[in-house]
């Protein structure tokens, strides 16, 4: 944060993160649907570290003409992940009219925030940037990026700089960060490479000149809640008819996490409890 009050940032690497997330979905990293849950996976961390670093945050893109819809989910204790739904005859993900961005975060009270808003072509970060001045009123900028040459993913990563209700001139700080950030921070992707995506390098040069503070750091990595309990759970929501189906088959589940990709085996002993407990 800026010594005077009028600006915190928040920078973060999620190069490796983000490689994982598009391993776990089977995704070749040079397609627009590749770049794009990258970007929304960094998004999200920004996004949550800024307006809820205790609780989870979670941003549904879905893309123009039917072509698919992309999910980044970030939880509080520092992991990440991303799925794609795309039907097998859907077009490739793009934005433009008719995309919409959805993002969602938990109060502490229990309750669900949620805002939705166009996603033209300009982009995913111009997207959350809408998204933050009308749902959150708060003058936001955020440059989000996937940096991929010759079929590797070199980085990724981002910044988010708000503006706070403190700062003591608020226009005139509006004018000069604005034209430092289009100046020289709209295209990160080149300082991404060069500085294997150092938020420090970012926040340093976004606040040059201007005393700041950093206030901490977190970790951030790829990860997934799914477990053994969560799939035994999900089956015994079914009906009787359904499990007895199961069971009369004779054969264990093979059961696959469509985030992480992780494989559960539910033997037909398990299946049996189900059906005798519901």
């Amino acid at each position: 944060m800026t010594d005077d009050g009028a600006f915190r940032m928040m920078a973060v690497r999620t190069t490796d993160t983000v490689r994982s997330v598009l391993r776990a979905q089977g995704l070749d990293v040079g397609t627009p649907e590749a770049r794009l849950l990258g970007e929304m996976v960094t998004g999200a961390i920004l996004f949550r570290e800024t307006m809820s670093p205790t609780l989870r945050v979670q941003g549904v893109l879905k893309g123009a003409a039917g072509s698919g819809t992309l999910i980044a989910d970030s939880h509080p204790d520092g992991w990440s992940r991303g799925l794609v739904q795309r039907r097998p005859e859907a077009p490739s993900f793009r934005l433009g009219a008719g995309a919409v961005l959805q993002m969602m975060r938990s109060l502490p009270n229990g309750e669900l925030h949620q805002g939705v808003v166009e996603a033209d072509e300009r982009g995913f970060d111009d997207a959350l940037m809408g998204y933050m001045q009308l749902s959150e009123q708060i003058e936001t900028v955020v440059r989000c990026a996937v940096i991929v040459e010759d079929g590797e993913l070199k980085a990724a990563g981002g910044y988010l700089v708000q503006l706070l209700p403190e700062a003591p001139d608020r226009e005139a700080a509006v004018m000069i960060l604005a034209q430092r950030l289009e100046d020289d921070f709209d295209d990160i992707r080149g300082r991404l490479v060069a500085t294997d995506a150092s938020p420090d390098h970012l926040i340093e040069e976004v606040f040059y000149g201007m005393p700041y503070t950093p206030l901490g750091d977190s970790e951030v990595r790829a990860g997934c809640d799914c477990s053994h309990v969560r799939i035994l759970a999900g089956l015994s929501t079914l009906g009787p008819d359904d499990l007895q189906e199961m069971v009369d088959a004779g054969a264990p589940l093979e059961i696959g996490c469509d985030w992480c990709g992780a494989e559960y085996r539910v033997e037909v002993e398990a299946l049996r409890h189900l059906l005798t407990s519901s």
